[in-house]
């Protein structure tokens, strides 16, 4: 079969590798769509995987062998395979029902770990029990059930705030997880929805997710007041969401979109050093700053029960659609990624 293995910085290869082989406990999936993750983009520059590895951890695909044990799926299911689900140890954390922060997670996560990823025509689930391998409902077309890694980092942090019905929600970051976050906020049940992004370009699908309104923050010359004004009080949001992974937009997000004593949710990885940021003047206003990290395979349940009666929607989300072979020059190298949001590999391409 074709895969594209990472042997390091700036070295991805498509080469042939054999079939994969479900043992006991295991079984093989053919990939239908992968998606391609800014982890993955990541890894490819800057090598924060350890190579060498098929990459690749949005998984949909369908079942193409199963093992002796396995008894939860039969040939030809359409399923998600997502990172690892309760552990087999079964550490602190997912006896707390919180497997999203497991001790052993994240060296298990097919292509980023250890087990090869979803960059393939063929992936051998090793340890189906302890894996987020979930059902597609029917209806559901596939190359939006593969967004659930997208969609469900938006739906846990929101899940992880103390968002209620009625609440004032400002977002900051138009990309695929903003835009996930304003979706989700408003089938929750946000009064008023406050997008901050740089590029008017991107105001038009904004809007369309569910933002009442955009504030480009580096020509806005006031942008708290701008906030104020558009949320209609003198206070600001009540949850406030960080999706870029920007130092600036952390910044903004605390001193000119939260109200006092209000969350702030950490959604996006800020990567580099705070080194502008001063805590200060955050402690006497009481504004908690939550971290959120990937999601439950209970979430991913919910993303697919509420993608299937049709209370969420994400159109225009998949803005290309590219084979093994184009993998580096419109995948992971991209240059051109203007108006571009989820990029899926369809191995059979």
């Amino acid at each position: 079969m074709k895969a594209a293995v990472f042997y390091g910085a700036g070295d991805l290869r498509v080469e042939e590798r054999p079939m994969p082989k479900a043992g006991p406990g295991q079984m093989v999936v053919k990939i239908d769509y992968c998606g391609i993750c800014g982890t993955d983009v990541e890894a490819y520059q800057h090598e924060i995987v350890k190579p060498v590895i098929v990459l690749g951890h949005e998984n949909v695909g369908t079942v193409y062998q199963v093992g002796e044990g396995v008894t939860r799926f039969k040939v030809g299911d359409k399923v998600l395979c997502g990172p690892p689900s309760y552990c087999k140890e079964n550490c602190t954390y997912c006896r707390e029902g919180r497997p999203n922060i497991c001790a052993y997670g994240f060296p298990r996560t097919n292509g980023i770990g250890g087990p090869d990823g979803g960059y393939a025509e063929y992936m051998l689930v090793g340890d189906v029990e302890h894996t987020m391998i979930i059902p597609v409902p029917d209806g559901v077309d596939e190359k939006d059930a593969v967004l659930f890694d997208v969609i469900c980092v938006s739906l846990h942090a929101l899940r992880r705030s103390n968002f209620k019905f009625g609440d004032n929600v400002v977002i900051s970051g138009g990309g695929p997880i903003g835009l996930a976050a304003i979706q989700i906020a408003k089938a929750a049940g946000a009064r008023r929805i406050v997008a901050l992004e740089t590029d008017d370009a991107k105001f038009p699908r904004l809007k369309e997710y569910g933002a009442d309104y955009c504030i480009n923050v580096r020509t806005c010359q006031d942008v708290g007041g701008e906030i104020r004004k558009a949320l209609g009080n003198e206070d600001g949001a009540d949850v406030t969401l960080e999706c870029s992974g920007r130092q600036e937009s952390l910044i903004t997000c605390i001193f000119q979109a939260a109200k006092n004593g209000s969350q702030v949710i950490l959604v996006g990885i800020v990567g580099e050093p705070l080194s502008q940021l001063s805590l200060a003047p955050v402690i006497p206003r009481e504004i908690d700053l939550i971290s959120s990290f990937v999601y439950t395979p209970e979430e991913i349940e919910l993303y697919l029960d509420m993608l299937a009666s049709g209370k969420i929607r994400f159109p225009g989300m998949v803005t290309d659609i590219i084979g093994l072979d184009d993998v580096v020059e419109k995948g992971v190298a991209r240059q051109d990624r203007r108006g571009q949001l989820k990029i899926l590999l369809d191995p059979s391409m």
